[in-house]
């Protein structure tokens, strides 16, 4: 078999098994194939190896200890480490790509020694004509058909893999939106499209659009695309939208800068100095003279200002919210994480 279609088959596996498109747990794959053929001084490895792909060829015959359960075996053991000091998949990419690269043998006319020492071989199939010969026609059906998987493989693992992909579609709901947030929310735009009911006066969400800025395990707080107001979506018993659909959707790439001041004697508006106009704020803050506090009474949306425990309580207000409602206070100790969303470009879907 040729080392291309090693290659292929190995890379395709283990994206798929892996649900991966990262170029170095592929790149492993892809060396980790060609390692069986090291008993060949004159394979692609084995000439990048000499000296040991001679000793190998001059010790033992063609398709036996590389092709076998016990060099894979080995390998795995030898390269334990990797798990602790890189990352599991880079192990398990090694193991599976070596081990797809001699098992694939077993389906041409010579076959392998899968149980090396013992000398028997094992052939796929029983039928000697249905099995592959180096460069045959057969064996470029072969590579066409894993280099396709390969590229479906890698579009569907950068989307999610698999499995999210299949959550996606039959799971539209707001925990699946938040599993997805708790991946993606760092580094991309969510978006969700809303179909429910408002918890408080029961009007009819249909096919609304949010931008979601943070999430719990299972409810969202999201911003609406139009009246730039907050909802919490979700089953909690304080969501103002309870929902019977949402379809998620990745956007823009996204950088989060998030820079977090202790805050201690300054007023409102010097501290509204030190954010930018788009950012959202969230903390604690104890104000002077708090008692004459009078926060915007509106229970449609999220309250992103709230009184509780003798303090202003803030989650991803708005610059300008604060200042309209607490802008003549003082603040007499306080904490608070200013973050700014910069959305940049587009991302395959």
């Amino acid at each position: 078999m040729l080392s291309i279609t090693h290659l292929l088959i190995s890379t395709a596996a283990v994206s798929v098994a892996l649900g991966t498109a990262d170029p170095g747990v592929l790149g492993m794959a892809a060396i980790a194939s060609q390692l069986p053929d090291l008993d060949k001084a004159d394979s692609f490895i084995g000439r990048l190896c000499p000296p040991l792909s001679q000793y190998i060829e001059q010790t033992y015959s063609h398709r036996t200890i590389t092709h076998s359960f016990v060099s894979t075996l080995a390998l795995a053991i030898a390269t334990a480490p990797i798990i602790l000091f890189w990352e599991w998949q880079l192990w398990a990419a090694l193991v599976i790509g070596q081990f797809l690269g001699w098992f694939a043998d077993a389906f041409t006319r010579a076959g392998v020694a899968a149980f090396w020492p013992n000398p028997i071989r094992m052939v796929i199939p029983g039928n000697p004509k249905s099995r592959l010969r180096s460069g045959s026609t057969y064996e470029y059906w072969v590579m066409a058909f894993t280099a396709i998987v390969l590229v479906l493989s890698t579009n569907l693992a950068s989307s999610g893999g698999v499995t999210e992909q299949f959550a996606r579609n039959l799971f539209q709901d707001s925990p699946t939106a938040a599993k997805m947030f708790q991946r993606y929310g760092a580094s991309q735009v969510l978006y969700v499209q809303v179909w429910g009911l408002h918890g408080i006066t029961s009007e009819a969400i249909v096919g609304e659009s949010f931008e979601v800025l943070d999430a719990t395990e299972s409810d969202l707080i999201a911003e609406h695309l139009e009246t730039h107001e907050l909802y919490k979506i979700g089953g909690s018993p304080d969501v103002q939208i309870r929902p019977q659909r949402v379809m998620a959707r990745l956007g823009e790439a996204l950088t989060i800068e998030a820079d977090e001041y202790g805050v201690e004697s300054i007023g409102i508006n010097e501290l509204l100095g030190r954010s930018p106009p788009d950012a959202y704020i969230s903390g604690a803050l104890t104000l002077e003279g708090i008692d004459e506090v009078r926060l915007p009474g509106t229970v449609t949306t999220f309250p992103s200002l709230r009184l509780f425990g003798g303090q202003v309580q803030l989650r991803e207000a708005r610059p300008d919210e604060i200042r309209q409602a607490l802008g003549g206070f003082w603040v007499e100790t306080g904490k608070v994480v200013i973050k700014t969303r910069t959305k940049t470009v587009s991302l395959p879907q």
